[in-house]
């Protein structure tokens, strides 16, 4: 049998203010979307800094979206840390994953607007 743990941690660069990233996390029909799998209940609110949920589902334990401001934006690192929940697929991690990314990438596209990094 597989270790039912799960450790996630990702990072992404959004080239738009921390305060606009984070008032993406604030809005519950975006969280939603990302989040089906999961019941959150807030931790600590860190307001610009990001925030951190127990989480129950098809994972038991924590996440926590952390905002690091970086040069002209911001650092997107997320975290999950916790069980696979007893009606979880096995890979739950992955579906998990793949769903943040997928989801954090549409949000960098559409605040960065499609600007090009230089250099």
């Amino acid at each position: 049998m597989r270790d039912p743990r799960i450790d996630i941690v990702d990072e992404t660069f959004i080239r738009a203010a921390p305060e606009v990233v984070r008032d993406s996390l604030d809005d519950e029909r975006w969280t939603a979307q990302i989040w089906p799998h999961l019941t959150r209940a807030v931790l600590r609110d860190r307001g610009v800094k990001g925030v951190r949920w127990s989480v129950t589902g098809q994972v038991v334990g924590e996440m926590e979206v952390w905002l690091e401001p970086y040069r002209d934006g911001v650092v997107v690192h997320h975290y999950v840390r916790g069980t696979r929940g007893p009606r979880a697929p096995r890979d739950v991690a992955t579906r998990h994953t793949l769903r943040w990314k997928r989801a954090v990438h549409e949000l960098k596209d559409r605040l960065e607007g499609g600007t090009a990094a230089n250099g």
